[in-house]
């Protein structure tokens, strides 16, 4: 789960850093990588969550 926090965190930089070739782009650049970044904070949150319980 950690694993696939760190792919989408990746992701969503890489979204994010790729340059935008109209204005629609970049919106949908934020959109996208906003999406992917929170994705990865609430999965990795998650996964710490367990790792705790687990003890």
């Amino acid at each position: 789960m950690a694993g696939v926090a760190a792919v989408s965190a990746l992701a969503g930089g890489i979204l994010l850093a790729r340059p935008a070739r109209s204005m629609q782009a970049v919106y949908l650049k934020r959109i996208a990588g906003t999406m992917a970044l929170s994705f990865a904070l609430i999965l990795a949150i998650f996964a710490w969550g367990l790792e705790r319980i687990q003890g």
